[in-house]
Formats: structure tokens, sequence, C-alpha cells
């Protein structure tokens, strides 16, 4: 399948048996790709947070839970993100408020890192349920009246 040019997510499952505790080898790549493209973002305020996330991320991981990931940047940044699993296979996704070309490319890296590891995973893009469009209340005075 070829990947779109623009998404808002990209989304990365892993198949088969596997678990988190998988990911603690490639891990620091996938944090470092990340830290990277929020580069631009960050906040000077707080030089030592990527650090102390990728080291709060590795313990969850050797210990097989989900990992926390990294969603404490700015609105036009990246995010990481591992959703709490529904179906019981681990996943993590990268995702910006609006449609990027960003997260296209830092999918498409991460995948091909996991596939040189043997690491069994698909990739799909923008899978976010994000809800029905909430309307403005009635009454508000800013809908026409019916």
């Amino acid at each position: 399948m070829t990947p779109p040019v623009k998404a808002r997510s990209g989304h990365i499952i892993l198949e088969g048996r596997r678990s988190y505790k998988d990911l603690v080898r490639i891990y620091p790549e996938i944090h470092k790709r990340v830290v990277e493209a929020n580069r631009p973002f960050m906040k000077e305020a707080e030089p030592l947070l990527p650090e102390v996330l990728l080291d709060e991320n590795l313990r969850d991981l050797k210990r097989d839970r989900k990992p926390a990931g990294y969603n404490r940047q700015d609105a036009a940044g990246i995010r990481l993100i591992f959703p709490i699993p529904a179906d019981g296979r681990p996943e993590f996704y990268f995702y910006k408020a609006f449609r990027a070309q960003e997260v296209v490319q830092i999918t498409e890296q991460v995948s091909a890192l996991l596939r040189r590891r043997s690491i069994k995973h698909s990739v799909e893009y923008d899978r976010l349920q994000l809800g029905a469009v909430r309307g403005l209340p009635p009454g508000s005075g800013l809908l026409p009246p019916e």
C-alpha cells in the first residue's frame, strides 16, 4: 500500500505474539526521531524532559507495560502516543493536530526500523475516532432559527 502524502495520525500495530518488551531495543531510536522532529518547538526551560521521558518509557517497556510516550509538546509538534489496546495488540501512533507530511515520514521511518529488526507490524493512517462534529448549542443565537 502506498502511504498518503499527509496524515493526522500514523499507527503502527504490532502483529503476532508481540508485546511492549519487543520495543525495548528499538525504542531509543524511535524516541530520538520524535525529539528531533519536535526540536523547533522545544521550550528552553525543559532541556532534560526528553531524557527523563526516555528513561520512564524504557522502564515501562522492560516490564512489558504500556509506556507514556511523548505527549508533552506544543500543538504544532508531533506526539507519540501509546493507546490502551482494545484488542490486546500493542500499538503506538504519531499524531499532529493537523494533516502533515511529517507524520507520514516519521511513521514510514519507524516502520522501516521495525522491519530491519524483524518485528512484524502493520501501518495505518488517520485511524483515530474523533467522534461526531459538535455544533453550537440551540438557543446560543449563533444558529439560524429553525
